[in-house]
């Protein structure tokens, strides 16, 4: 059986305007992803270019030759600010023009004008270097694990490898005016390839949204909207790795002293830019890996891995401290707030756990370590540290 290559080119324009309907759809369910109109606009004009080089003959030329062409290469242009948008960079719009106008432009020459084979070189050319500039920011906005833009990452390579193709294959590709990809069945895997990565591509695109909206509500159901910090939910979730591994560690739990006293003094709001001070403090005067979380009211926790009971005890003296300092200014304009940190601090060494379960059970048991030893400060006066060990830990000789 034959397959008629106009037909396979025709279901690849029918293809392409679904695809730029479903990202339409999709942006209206998700607007504040303004790359999915970037890319429906590419599948557009992919399309549009697409069919006004097959209607070559049936429309003047300079619609199917510069017009039709310099569509495409303004749609793969359009793929490339679509992906700087969504990895929240300016899009360059003015740098997109430069292919289409630069093809428009080359095309008035005898070289490209009278020779198909010099205009499909030219094309595969410009293609290819704005498929390089999509690949490239691909690659370069990937901070984040993400298999979904490593697969798309894939296709678009593929996509660059198929355009340079083109170029070693002009004179075969193109017949007289006529380009041999609309009208030779022995080139139709080029349309279904180009079927394929058309709608890999594109809903790997989609997916990539769809993956980064999740991301965001995760973090958001695992971050403490005042401070920034974690909540219990999400100190539970980085917590628990850290006690499966076992080792040694520190765990602080942290109250502000007398925080309902700046609450009825100042108000609530200066109640919030204290809370926010010492998030600030703990941040700052804490080892990079600490896992930090408000897990109540004016209550906080921090978990330092692979911490030892000296280093450990001067961390917690560190953000008493260090807290006490950030109050001395004068917020209010009635001198320095009254309020200290009260730490309790565990310190020990964990046994490794080989179930989420005993994993649990182990962070619930230095917790009430922790929290027993900071209800020892409060009863000690306030605005100190009490340490206590656990496992194998000891207290270090003075």
């Amino acid at each position: 059986m034959i397959f008629d290559p106009l037909t396979l080119w025709s279901v690849v324009l029918f293809v392409g305007l679904m695809l730029a309907a479903a990202m339409v759809l999709v942006w209206l369910l998700t607007p504040e992803e303004p790359a999915l109109l970037h890319w429906a606009a590419f599948c557009a004009l992919f399309v549009a270019g697409t069919a006004g080089v097959m209607a070559r003959g049936v429309i003047p030329d300079f619609l199917s030759i510069e017009v039709a062409n310099g569509s495409m290469l303004l749609g793969y242009g359009l793929l490339w600010t679509g992906l700087r948008v969504f990895d929240r960079k300016r899009p360059g719009f003015g740098w997109i023009f430069i292919a289409p106008v630069l093809w428009i432009l080359l095309c008035q020459l005898p070289p490209f004008r009278e020779g198909i084979a010099s205009r499909i070189v030219l094309g595969a050319g410009l293609a290819s270097a704005l498929a390089l500039l999509s690949i490239r920011q691909l690659w370069r906005g990937w901070v984040l694990p993400s298999r979904i833009r490593g697969a798309a990452l894939g296709f678009l390579a593929v996509a660059f490898v198929a355009m340079l193709a083109r170029i070693p294959a002009a004179s075969a590709l193109g017949e007289g005016n006529h380009v041999r990809l609309f009208t030779d069945p022995r080139y139709v895997w080029v349309g279904v390839l180009g079927i394929a990565v058309m709608i890999l591509a594109t809903f790997t695109l989609v997916l990539m949204v769809r993956e980064r909206s999740e991301l965001l509500y995760r973090s958001a159901a695992q971050r403490d909207a005042l401070t920034g910090l974690l909540n219990r939910r999400g100190f539970m979730e980085e917590a628990l790795p850290v006690c499966r591994k076992g080792g040694p560690m520190a765990l602080m739990i942290l109250d502000l002293d007398r925080f309902k006293q700046v609450n009825d003094a100042y108000g609530h709001a200066a109640g919030d830019r204290v809370l926010v001070a010492f998030a600030e403090v703990l941040r700052f005067r804490l080892q990079p890996d600490a896992i930090v979380a408000r897990i109540g009211g004016e209550e906080f926790v921090a978990l330092l891995p692979v911490a030892q009971p000296l280093p450990a005890r001067h961390a917690a003296e560190e953000v008493r401290r260090g807290f006490r300092e950030e109050l001395q200014a004068d917020w209010f304009g009635s001198g320095p707030i009254t309020c200290s940190a009260s730490i309790g601090l565990a310190v020990g060494d964990v046994v490794p756990s080989h179930t989420a379960l005993h994993a649990e059970a182990s962070l619930a048991g230095v917790m009430e370590r922790a929290d027993a030893a900071l209800y020892e400060a409060k009863a000690k006066g306030r605005d100190r540290v009490e340490v206590v060990f656990f496992g194998t830990a000891r207290a270090p000789a003075a």
